[in-house]
């Protein structure tokens, strides 16, 4: 396939393969891509996209293309020809977005990082703001986690009976946030957000990567996926370092206000599910009992988790 073809789409004439340069985020969000330098020395990355993934990354590009006009650091896509963020050629469809370089997050020890929690709450907070403006992705089904989570026990109590006895003893702590769970007030959210989905500079947060599963969510569903993946690298750092000071930021722009917030500590456990399922696709037993272990911990320590976080908002 003739690269230098398809980027004509978005006037590029000359370029060379930069094998050399990592790209973050996960390759499974696409058939294929390329890092790729211009004659002018821009670095690109070409994606391809799988079969019927076309529209929704259009909205995406649309969606983003608001976000970073409202001066969010987030990582774009940019224009073909053909008028669109998706350009069509020889069957297969193709997106181009700036390749943005970033410093390593360094695992584990990102989770001690205030500086860090802040840049993420801050993010948040002008997602929340800007989203309000944003309707390119209003159309996205809701995700039903009371359902997911209930079919994912079944799944695991026929395939894996031992751990389905560990992960069924979590599903009555959800209880009162899945009773409310229809009602809780839904903004835009990112839909995957972690520090691994960040391009780092620094403490600053460069761009937000990965927006494959962006739309309307409860208000707290980001950072409730967040605060997980910080927990799970260490269940203590969820009251010291980045999450406390994510937390911080969030409350003094208003996010932590409203009698749902209460049910943060609920969410933080039932999104924990979706990893579980990710663990399991993967084969991973050594993350799943990881991930088994500190679901129970949570499920057992939802009251304390309120009382340290009840200084930052409505817990």
């Amino acid at each position: 396939m003739d690269i230098s073809n398809i980027l004509k789409q978005w006037g590029i004439d000359s370029l060379s393969i930069r094998s050399d340069i990592f790209v973050p985020g996960s390759s499974e969000r696409c058939v294929q891509r390329h890092v790729l330098e211009d004659e002018d020395g821009a670095v690109w990355v070409l994606e391809r996209l799988f079969p019927k993934q076309h529209e929704r990354r259009e909205r995406i590009g649309q969606a983003l293309e608001r976000l970073r006009g409202a001066g969010l650091p987030v990582l774009y896509y940019r224009r073909s020809a053909q008028g669109g963020f998706v350009a069509q050629l020889d069957g297969y469809h193709w997106q181009l977005a700036p390749h943005v370089p970033g410093d390593r997050l360094p695992q584990p020890d990102f989770v001690d990082d205030a500086e860090r929690g802040r840049s993420l709450g801050d993010f948040l907070v002008r997602l929340h703001r800007a989203g309000a403006a944003v309707h390119e992705l209003d159309e996205t089904p809701d995700f039903d986690l009371p359902g997911y989570v209930d079919e994912l026990l079944e799944t695991v109590r026929t395939r894996q009976p031992g751990l389905h006895g560990a992960l069924v003893s979590v599903r009555p702590a959800l209880t009162p946030l899945f009773e409310v769970w229809g009602d809780l007030p839904r903004c835009l959210c990112h839909g995957d957000f972690h520090p691994l989905n960040v391009i780092w500079r620094g403490m600053d947060v460069a761009a937000v990567i990965d927006w494959e599963f962006a739309g309307p969510r409860p208000v707290l569903y980001d950072a409730a996926n967040c605060l997980g993946c910080v927990g799970i690298e260490d269940p203590g750092a969820l009251n010291a370092g980045l999450a406390p000071a994510m937390l911080e930021s969030m409350g003094q722009g208003g996010m932590l206000d409203g009698d749902a917030m209460r049910f943060f500590p609920h969410m933080l456990l039932g999104m924990r599910f979706a990893w579980m399922s990710e663990w399991l696709r993967r084969n991973d037993r050594e993350m799943q009992n990881l991930e088994s272990d500190y679901m129970n911990l949570l499920a057992r320590n939802l009251d304390g988790l309120s009382r340290i976080w009840s200084r930052f908002g409505n817990f």
